[in-house]
């Protein structure tokens, strides 16, 4: 197997670092000085691998969504019960891992409330981002709904678009409140009465 080459090892670090670093300071508080001098790498060459910040935080938001799917896809290779049972473990274990991280929240999420739709290509990424996960618990709805565990009357793409909401709503007023007892209690509210049949 081919060893990567040196620039691409420097172009993940780069993407790496700038993931830790506005997940804490934000898009607008994480200057480029700030990542090149965390990573050691000179300002010329970080133009060799993006042209902008703008593309910079849109691979970082690509990265991250990969990130995330492939734990997803991890998760369910060893949950167990019904799809019902495992949405809501799952979502139990991402706000235990949210505690522990000083509650950084998502990084799609913190993006979207700070730049909205001032950068089109991070926008585009954070769309794609969003599909990464609502394509997996769309697939865990319709299989609940085939199984009569959830009302079949919305689609299981808007059920999915629904949780999605109402998630990253929660992640914000867990920020707000510094706790997630709202976030755990709206994620059950959706899942065990606003979604059952």
């Amino acid at each position: 197997m081919a060893r990567p080459r040196k620039s691409q090892l420097t172009r993940e670090a780069l993407i790496e670092l700038g993931m830790e670093l506005i997940a804490v300071h934000g898009y607008h508080g994480t200057g480029l000085k700030m990542i090149l001098d965390a990573a050691k790498v000179p300002k010329g060459s970080f133009y060799n691998y993006f042209s902008s910040k703008e593309v910079f935080v849109a691979e970082i938001i690509n990265h991250y969504s990969l990130h995330v799917g492939e734990r997803f896809d991890a998760y369910l290779e060893v949950a167990e019960g019904d799809p019902v049972t495992i949405l809501k473990e799952g979502f139990a274990l991402v706000i235990r891992e949210l505690e522990g991280s000083g509650m950084k929240g998502c990084l799609i999420g913190n993006l979207a409330a700070e730049i909205g739709t001032l950068s089109p290509s991070c926008q585009a990424a954070m769309k794609a981002g969003a599909q990464v996960f609502c394509s997996r618990v769309e697939a865990l709805m319709e299989d609940a709904q085939k199984m009569k565990l959830l009302r079949d009357d919305i689609s299981a793409a808007e059920c999915a678009s629904l949780v999605w909401s109402v998630w990253e709503g929660g992640l914000l007023k867990a920020k707000i409140d510094g706790d997630t007892r709202t976030l755990r209690q709206h994620i059950v509210i959706v899942m065990d009465t606003l979604l059952r049949p």
